[in-house]
């Protein structure tokens, strides 16, 4: 699973469509929800829009990930084009 964190509410299903495109499975996290550090700490890599979210949800997934040794890519610009082409230099 890949977790993304931030981004725009109304991106979501095309996130997660983009993510069905390289057979993965994904959840978007916009807000700081319950038990967060938990949902994120077995997914396989994490995806931060850092320009759309909140320094307290960064920090978090910044912390989870180091602990629990998770891949975490930082993005400024939340568009679909600049996931794609991550996606695209990690699992192609």
């Amino acid at each position: 699973m890949v977790a993304i964190i931030g981004g725009l509410k109304r991106g979501e299903r095309e996130y997660i469509d983009l993510l069905k495109n390289y057979e993965l499975k994904g959840k978007v996290y916009n807000t700081q929800c319950p038990n967060f550090c938990k949902k994120i700490k077995n997914c396989e890599m994490c995806i931060v829009f850092t320009n759309l979210v909140s320094h307290n949800l960064v920090n978090n997934c910044t912390k989870v990930c180091k602990s629990n040794d998770i891949p975490i890519i930082h993005l400024t610009n939340n568009s679909i084009g600049k996931l794609k082409d991550n996606l695209d230099k990690i699992y192609k």
